[in-house]
């Protein structure tokens, strides 16, 4: 399993979240499929934690997290979930993704 440091999620952070960074992320099955936007949030332990609109979706256990603002995509682990909330463990580093679009 991929065990994340605090310095692999934002360059100039040299020490685990003291506060909460809130950004617009969306969860994707590992079969590519859309299942839902979220909220995702900085955990002190430098993982992250995400709310969910739906606290009755049902989830698979293994899925993608897209964070929007740092344009990064992974795949994750649900560690625990209460309701809307849950935490999860990246599986392998988060890839950048490119915003520019491929072309002439």
């Amino acid at each position: 399993m991929y065990a994340a440091s605090f310095l692999d999620y934002d360059a100039d952070r040299l020490a685990p979240a003291t506060r909460t960074r809130l950004r617009h992320g969306r969860l994707i099955s590992v079969d590519k499929t859309d299942i839902c936007d979220c909220t995702l949030y900085d955990l002190k332990n430098g993982g992250v934690g995400i709310v969910i609109p739906d606290a009755d979706a049902d989830l698979p256990a293994t899925l993608y997290v897209a964070d929007t603002k740092q344009a990064t995509v992974s795949l994750a682990k649900v560690r625990w979930r209460s309701g809307a909330n849950l935490s999860i463990a990246y599986l392998e580093k988060p890839v950048r993704l490119s915003l520019r679009q491929a072309g002439p």
